[in-house]
């Protein structure tokens, strides 16, 4: 199990490394160092240091960086509408099964944190509507994404610990979610197993690649 977890992670990690090289060596785009190990999940803070540090991170991406990305996504179209809607209905069956073992006042904090979420995704639909050509650092961001969502359907104790914290679950809560933790990742892990690379990293980026501001290339 450990093995095909770490397969599967190391696959995702590594597509995204190549897809970055490929535009490095293709059309010689900014692409951003790695993050220092420990500070992946900092909030950054405000001011200058704050420009600074998105200035480090943006990557540049040409018109041919956009156009490439652009073909690739109607190539594998149906293949990322395919993993879009079963990520979603993996997240779906957790959240419902994780609310099912909650006590009253756990349920309503739960179901408070998943209102918050459903707005920050109206939200986020909203502005996906608009037909402002997207940035280089949002095309970034959409990419990197799944990613680090990739990451968050896997790693098990992570979660676990992050939802003992928040709604102190007692031992028979965390043993149960545990349990549904594993379910998530073999779930993921299949649909990883069923999905093409390329489709799990344009997946956040597909929806909105009329906004990349290109044509596809003509073959």
């Amino acid at each position: 199990m450990k093995q095909r977890v770490l397969i599967a992670v190391l696959t995702l990690l590594g597509f995204a490394a190549g897809f970055a090289a490929r535009l490095l060596t293709e059309s010689g785009p900014n692409v951003p160092p790695p993050p220092t190990p420990g500070t992946e999940f900092v909030r950054s803070g405000n001011g200058a240091g704050q420009a600074e540090n998105k200035e480090r991170r943006s990557p540049t991406y040409s018109e041919k960086d956009r156009t490439r990305l652009l073909t690739d996504i109607q190539k594998i179209r149906p293949q990322i509408e395919t993993y879009r809607v079963r990520i979603d209905q993996i997240g779906d069956e957790f959240e419902r099964d994780v609310l099912a073992i909650l006590d009253p006042e756990q349920r309503q904090k739960f179901e408070a944190r998943l209102k918050k979420n459903a707005e920050r995704r109206a939200k986020g639909e909203k502005e996906a509507a608009e037909t402002t050509t997207l940035s280089d650092e949002q095309i970034f961001r959409l990419q990197q994404e799944p990613l680090w969502n990739a990451l968050w359907n896997v790693a098990i104790n992570w979660r676990l610990e992050r939802l003992t914290r928040d709604y102190k679950l007692d031992d028979q809560q965390q043993a149960r979610v545990r349990v549904l933790l594993q379910q998530r990742r073999e779930k993921f892990l299949e649909l990883v197993d069923a999905t093409p690379p390329p489709s799990i990293m344009l997946s956040r980026l597909a929806p909105q690649a009329e906004k990349l501001g290109a044509a596809p290339a003509k073959n």
